[in-house]
């Protein structure tokens, strides 16, 4: 079985709407887009690099993206028995089960990258990747400091802490010769944890009047691990996102036990595929992030 998994924040890139300006075939997601702010895309074509690094841009970018290519999987006949989302790619995921839309789910995660990118500013905070080291005794080693998590569960190796900047910095200098690597993500807040709390409940307002639609492909959350049975229990996800882990190694381990062994990471980067290598490593990891990518996917290369 082959499952569609969507990544999030921090894929974006300069250039990536060009693949599909010039094919009429995306005109109609382009237009949509372009409703939101009609300099998004002349801004992801020419950057400022920094200013696409920004919530507001990044998040409706990398959804549009993803959801142009899932539609143009499909039109293939390349098709998914699950689906999966890495944070905002929940949103994606969601998309592709025909939860919503195309427009609506545009609507919220642009509404979603509005709150967020506005409650950052009112934290000095940001999001770590940390390699290696036991894991045990990092979970540990946070009981002692306040205001720092654990946001992503990303693979057996990776974990990606969450937090305000002084925080983080006490707890580097206790475990910085006790883990392999760290590395701080482009994104613009905390994001994933309780600092998130005001950005939840003014998220709540907007979103509490949608109605969505019942999954037409089964969906598994990285929120809540369990797979999404009901447009009610998609919104509920959606909303406890914002300060809620990422169980992403569960997911991959619940779709594998499914009978999942074709993973297509659909949208930008190959974060996701370097992941699944590393959790599954006997699963076949693809991924589209171009129309060229197509025949790799149709010979079953890994890329």
């Amino acid at each position: 079985m082959r499952a569609f998994v969507f990544p999030g924040q921090g894929s974006q890139f300069l250039g990536m709407f060009s693949p599909f300006l010039s094919s009429c075939e995306f005109s109609f997601f382009i237009s949509e887009v372009q409703k939101l702010d009609s300099n998004i895309i002349n801004i992801y074509e020419k950057g400022p690099e920094e200013l696409i690094k920004e919530t507001q841009y990044s998040q409706p970018a990398i959804f549009s993206i993803s959801c142009m290519l899932d539609y143009f999987l499909k039109k293939q006949n390349i098709k998914p028995d699950y689906t999966a989302g890495h944070s905002l790619g929940e949103y994606s995921a969601f998309y592709s089960a025909g939860i919503f839309d195309f427009s609506q789910g545009l609507s919220l995660v642009y509404e979603r990258g509005k709150i967020m990118q506005e409650i950052s500013k009112e934290v000095l905070g940001g999001m770590w990747a940390v390699l290696g080291g036991d894991r045990s005794e990092i979970i540990e080693s946070l009981k002692n400091v306040k205001d720092l998590w654990i946001a992503n569960y990303n693979s057996t190796e990776q974990i990606v802490l969450s937090g305000k900047r002084e925080a983080f910095n006490e707890w580097q200098e206790r475990m910085k010769e006790k883990v392999k690597r760290i590395i701080p993500l482009s994104v613009s807040g905390p994001f994933h944890c309780p600092l998130m709390k005001r950005a939840q409940d003014k998220f709540y307002e907007f979103i509490k009047d949608f109605i969505f639609n019942d999954p037409k492909i089964p969906v598994v959350s990285s929120t809540t691990r369990e797979e999404v049975k009901t447009g009610k229990e998609a919104k509920e996800v959606l909303i406890l996102q914002f300060t809620s882990s990422v169980f992403w190694t569960d997911v991959l381990f619940k779709l594998r036990n499914l009978g999942v062994s074709e993973f297509i990471e659909v949208g930008p980067g190959k974060v996701l595929q370097g992941l699944i290598k590393k959790t599954l490593p006997l699963a076949k990891a693809l991924g589209i992030e171009n129309l060229q990518d197509l025949k790799k996917i149709k010979e079953g290369n890994d890329v």
